[in-house]
């Protein structure tokens, strides 16, 4: 039987071997770490490790984390130790092109005021990064947010792409419409230029090309085409052969122009070749109705809103949820749609961008021409239901629309394997009075939607270079709550169209109410009315806003019944298993108390 002494001696023995091993050793081991999630996620793409190891000169990232703020909720700080694992994996890769600097400021500290004044949010403690590179300014993610994990990586090589390359990137622009302004005969005014337009001013390099250009300047390796249904042979031939050299294109297509069905545009049959080539199919004169997604406009000055079926805002369940494109988008406004569709055969990568709801239909242009059938489109919307494409990314082999060449020219280049084009079929999403339409807003004005933030994405992808381009969404940990949040959208979306009625009766009766009733500052106690007028009023403003909560409750009652799933599902599995473990230990230690004596022997 061992002595105390003995035992002693043994327990120090092995502290110091321990101590030993980790002093001495241990720095000596390889770094092995193992990554067995189903993306991938803690393990850096080889786009992204591609890209850090070309890095062209030092870059330092400041990471900001208020880990002990008041208003940092569970899920946000396990969010917070997933980037700073990843960032930490950037610094690794880049092999000393990257200096990672983590911060934790505290209230009225130096910390924060450097974080308040890079711009960085702090809703719920500062969580963003600054990168800056040397002879640049610093550039920012103001807060990173669990929504967009699956976009983690791009969001994160993309600032350090721009603390190195600060340069607006180069962007032509084809277009038939009226972006610039124009001048109003009628009222002898002159409109000014579109927002969209001046946004992309302030982000790109923007180079106007003529609607009749033969070919596409060398230095313009991105291309925005506006309505190219009016573009002449030549400029159609120009934008083949610039795709097939490896250009990045983002076209914009409409079967009409406007709320008005008789403003529909002959269109270059050249264009139906090409979009064919690109292995893309859009019907022609057809426009998208949509039951769920129409909105309400003003379809004549002076006149009151109509809901038009052709007039959509679309939703974040309606767009792609892992694309750059969409980064950040809560809606989009689009007005008379047509729908695209992959070509039969194709062998391209056809990614939808923007779709419509399950309740839509493609409908003849001249349907549109007056409101009064609109209620009939809409239940014809319903009874055909099927989600169409609206915009949609491709990317892959293609030939010329033009194998013969044009004007006695020879196709210089015949085939490419791999073209990369965004098409949407709609232009009026750029003008300001579609991207200012909406639920609640009577006018065509404003800025309630990102149509702008959109374009800007996607033309701000095409323009970065192939490294930064490759770098794929991959799923994050919070895709298994997906199926909840699109309930939620779904819920809110059913509950907007159910209540939108009881709201704006509720809103007339508490108009009348209060000019039959205006309020009176009389002290002591207040007599009851007995208006037989106004006792109706009151029965009704204080019915409609129960009949509303009720409509709520209906709504979200799946939603709230699985989110009560989710809790126990997080909830008991902890306490059952530990409920398990001691009842097994009860169980072995009644066994032990009961075997017989010989057992011992």
């Amino acid at each position: 039987m061992r002595t105390p002494v003995s035992a002693s001696l043994t327990i120090l023995t092995l502290f110091l071997l321990f101590l030993a091993f980790n002093l001495v050793w241990a720095h000596k081991l390889p770094n092995i770490r193992l990554d067995f999630s189903e993306q991938k996620i803690h393990t850096l793409s080889s786009p992204v490790q591609a890209l850090l190891t070309s890095l062209e000169q030092p870059v330092d990232l400041y990471f900001f984390n208020s880990s002990k703020h008041p208003q940092r909720i569970n899920p946000l700080e396990s969010y917070s130790k997933r980037v700073e694992l990843l960032l930490r994996e950037y610094e690794k890769i880049a092999k000393g092109n990257i200096n990672l600097h983590l911060i934790d400021p505290t209230p009225f500290s130096e910390d924060e005021y450097k974080a308040r004044l890079l711009g960085l949010d702090d809703q719920q403690g500062f969580f963003g990064l600054v990168a800056s590179s040397a002879g640049n300014g610093p550039h920012s993610i103001e807060s990173f947010s669990p929504d967009r994990e699956s976009l983690l990586e791009y969001e994160i090589s993309h600032l350090i792409h721009k603390a190195i390359h600060p340069e607006h990137p180069v962007i032509g622009l084809i277009s038939r419409l009226p972006m610039e302004g124009e001048r109003d005969e009628r009222n002898g005014v002159n409109t000014p230029a579109w927002q969209l337009l001046q946004e992309m001013r302030r982000q790109f390099r923007l180079v106007t090309l003529e609607p009749g250009i033969e070919k596409i300047p060398e230095h313009v390796k991105t291309l925005m085409v506006v309505h190219p249904g009016k573009l002449p042979d030549q400029t159609l031939y120009a934008i083949d052969q610039f795709v097939l050299g490896a250009g990045k294109l983002m076209m914009f297509i409409d079967p009409l122009t406007g709320l008005d069905a008789s403003l529909t545009s002959p269109e270059n049959p050249r264009l139906e070749a090409l979009l064919s080539a690109w292995g893309i199919q859009m019907s022609t004169n057809k426009v998208l109705a949509d039951r769920n997604y129409a909105t309400s406009v003003i379809m004549t000055t002076g006149q009151s809103a109509v809901r038009h079926p052709a007039a959509l805002t679309l939703p974040r369940q309606a767009m792609a949820q892992d694309d750059i494109s969409t980064w950040k988008l809560r809606s989009v406004n689009v007005l008379s749609s047509g729908a695209l569709a992959p070509a039969k055969k194709s062998r391209m990568t056809f990614t939808p961008l923007l779709q419509s709801s399950g309740q839509a239909a493609l409908f003849d242009a001249e349907r549109f021409a007056l409101p009064a059938p609109f209620d009939s489109l809409t239940r014809e919307a319903t009874a055909r239901g099927q989600q169409q494409v609206i915009a949609a990314r491709v990317e892959g082999p293609a030939y010329s629309a033009f194998p013969e060449g044009i004007n006695g020219r020879d196709a210089s280049v015949q085939k490419s394997a791999y073209i990369h084009v965004v098409v949407v079929a709609d232009t009026d999403l750029l003008s300001d009075r579609v991207a200012g339409m909406g639920p609640g807003n009577r006018t065509m004005s404003g800025a309630s939607s990102d149509n702008a933030m959109f374009v800007l994405n996607t033309l701000d992808n095409l323009a970065a270079p192939d490294a930064l381009m490759n770098v794929r969404p991959r799923a994050g940990g919070g895709r298994s709550l997906q199926v909840l949040q699109a309930m939620r959208e779904d819920a809110a979306q059913a509950y907007r169209e159910k209540s939108a009625e009881l709201v704006q009766r509720l809103e007339r009766t508490e108009k009348e109410w209060q000019l039959l009733n205006p309020r009176t500052l009389s002290p002591g106690v207040q007599a009851i009315t007995s208006n037989v007028l106004l006792q109706a009023l009151n029965k009704e403003r204080l019915r409609v806003p129960m009949e509303i909560h009720a409509l709520k409750v209906q709504a979200y009652t799946q939603v709230h019944a699985l989110e009560r799933k989710i809790k126990l599902l997080n909830i008991l599995p902890v306490p059952l298993i530990l409920c398990l473990i001691a009842w097994g230990m009860f169980l072995v230690r009644r066994r032990r108390q009961h075997l017989p004596s010989a057992a011992f022997y």
